[in-house]
């Protein structure tokens, strides 16, 4: 079992890792519909009507600031007015003053419970805020009465999928999948990839590269996971060299194709990509135990103390960092730091394998042959860890460090 040493094992440091910003994959924005029917009659008064009218010519011009003070005003004069609320509610959402967009839309609900659009609205809002057990809620409450919106559907299957329930993603995006909206098929696709379901993903992605934004970062992203879940990395190095082709801000770009390059081989540019994401992110724990995992795959063990021990020190806890610490200091001849590292990576991930083996053979090499026993003979039931799974943990830190989209809302009631 000596080669489990050597075994150089990628990404396995965000293992546990949960991801609740999977949509900033999809770009496409989502648009607040627009409430149809005629206004109701709100105005007390004709100066309340005037500015009611003021409001509304200020909103539809996108001057926001102007367009909040003339419903404020309105408002102090109607506050019973749920077209005035509603109306307001989206002004706010525009200035992202999202808690107070809330209040109104639940004002205007309150007011007047019949005008079910203000539940889409309220919907996005909380979509917006990453609240999204609430605007499932709402958004279900709203198909309830209107079962064939599209916008509403849609939506509600993007909470799902950012909610980590990706079989109910599934079943609400799959009927609109025939309409071949991008922001869909990359959800659909996302929703396989995490349930490791790979050849549907392949499928769906199929449908993505006869779009015409089949060369947008999004897509080759996912094409990139969906190779390295089926253990095909140069593949997989392809696309996420796309990726940063399209679009060279993509995060932790160079941490990803660095863990891929070396999984065939390619150590030199490995480590090139890793000391590029340094630069750039000098504190990233993941990246730090990548670059410290390689040097200890090149039996550069002095050099690999140094990524790794930051490793430790800017925040990670999990038993790989301290797995790839002991491998060093133990090649190094500091016993027993090698020791007290491998004793911290056996206690933060039982299940690590390698840690187990060597941990015994540390305790071997201490004279305790009773721990050394005890410790192959866990090692020896533990399983080796698939590579697939290391690739798809970094591709999904990647994704969480995705600037959020921007959800472009519009609309109001007339």
């Amino acid at each position: 079992m000596g080669h489990a040493l050597e075994q150089l094992r990628f990404g396995s440091a965000t293992r546990g890792l949960k991801e609740p910003h999977i949509l900033r994959l999809i770009t496409v924005p989502v648009l607040v519909m627009l409430l149809a029917g005629s206004l109701p009659r709100v105005a007390q008064s004709q100066g309340s009507e005037s500015l009611f009218s003021q409001a509304r010519a200020h909103q539809d011009k996108a001057e926001w600031s102007l367009a909040e003070d003339s419903y404020r005003q309105f408002l102090r004069l109607a506050p019973g007015s749920a077209a005035g609320h509603s109306n307001l509610g989206i002004v706010y959402v525009h200035e992202r003053k999202f808690a107070d967009a809330i209040r109104e839309y639940q004002t205007a609900i309150r007011i007047d419970p019949s005008l079910s659009g203000v539940y889409l609205n309220l919907g996005i809002v909380y979509f917006q805020q990453g609240r999204y057990d609430a605007a499932t809620q709402v958004l279900r409450k709203f198909l309830s009465g209107n079962p064939r919106n599209r916008q509403a559907q849609e939506l509600l299957g993007l909470c799902y999928l950012a909610s980590d329930k990706y079989e109910n993603a599934i079943s609400m995006l799959t009927s609109l999948r025939a309409e071949g909206s991008l922001d869909v098929l990359l959800a659909l696709s996302a929703a396989y990839i995490r349930l490791r379901r790979m050849p549907e993903a392949q499928a769906v992605l199929r449908e993505i590269l006869d779009s015409p934004q089949s060369n947008s970062a999004q897509v080759h992203f996912l094409m990139g996971q969906t190779y390295a879940g089926l253990n095909q990395f140069p593949p997989a190095l392809q696309e996420f060299k796309a990726v940063l082709a399209a679009d060279a801000a993509w995060p932790q770009i160079h941490l990803l194709l660095g863990a891929t390059e070396a999984k065939v081989g390619e150590y030199k540019q490995a480590e090139m990509d890793l000391r590029k994401q340094l630069e750039s992110t000098p504190n990233d724990a993941e990246a730090l135990f990548t670059l410290g995992a390689l040097l200890n795959r090149e039996e550069r063990f002095q050099e690999a103390v140094s990524p790794l021990l930051k490793a430790r020190q800017v925040g990670s806890k999990n038993g790989d960092v301290d797995y790839e610490l002991a491998v060093a200091r133990w090649k190094t001849g500091s016993r027993e730091q090698a020791w007290a590292a491998v004793v911290r990576a056996v206690k933060l991930d039982p299940q690590n394998r390698e840690a187990h083996y060597l941990y015994g053979q540390i305790a071997r090499q201490r004279g305790d042959k009773i721990t050394a026993q005890h410790e192959f003979t866990i090692a020896e039931s533990l399983s080796t860890r698939k590579a697939d799974e290391d690739i798809l943990r970094l591709s999904e830190e990647s994704q969480s460090r995705l600037a959020g989209q921007t959800l472009n809302s519009g609309g109001d009631l007339q």
